[in-house]
């Protein structure tokens, strides 16, 4: 029998957005609490939504389920993870400034290789690969 505030994992599910096959995936990795009726089924506690809402939050911000746990471990401890949260937004931060620094120098690389291949549509073909991908067509 399911208490008014608990969950089965269909209705969490519904609740959040989440497919049955994340929560159970979240579950085995102790991400979620949850309790087993008589019968085997999952049930989850109030609260569980709200967990569910924050590590898909943490996830879309790069953490991984790993990183996830040990907030979620930390804060069952009654230890602030803002810290460690902290420290680890600003690592995500500067990968992120990273990655669109090298995206950046992509786009001007194949911005001037475009721009030569339609100012050249009828180049001479004899070259090792194709003569808009190679070091010269930059010139």
């Amino acid at each position: 029998m399911t208490l008014p505030d608990e969950r089965s994992i269909g209705h969490l599910a519904r609740e959040t957005g989440e497919t049955v096959k994340t929560l159970r995936y979240w579950t085995d990795l102790g991400l979620l609490d949850h309790t087993r009726r008589g019968s085997g089924y999952r049930v989850y506690r109030p609260g569980s939504a709200e967990r569910v809402r924050f590590i898909r939050t943490a996830q879309q911000l790069s953490f991984s389920l790993h990183d996830i746990a040990g907030v979620l471990a930390a804060r069952v401890a009654g230890e602030p993870p803002c810290e460690t949260v902290r420290r680890d937004l600003g690592a995500h931060l500067a990968t992120v400034r990273e990655q669109i620094a090298r995206l950046q120098a992509l786009e001007a690389q194949l911005v001037t290789r475009l721009t030569y291949a339609e100012a050249h549509p009828d180049p001479a073909c004899d070259s090792t690969g194709c003569v808009y991908l190679e070091d010269h067509a930059q010139a």
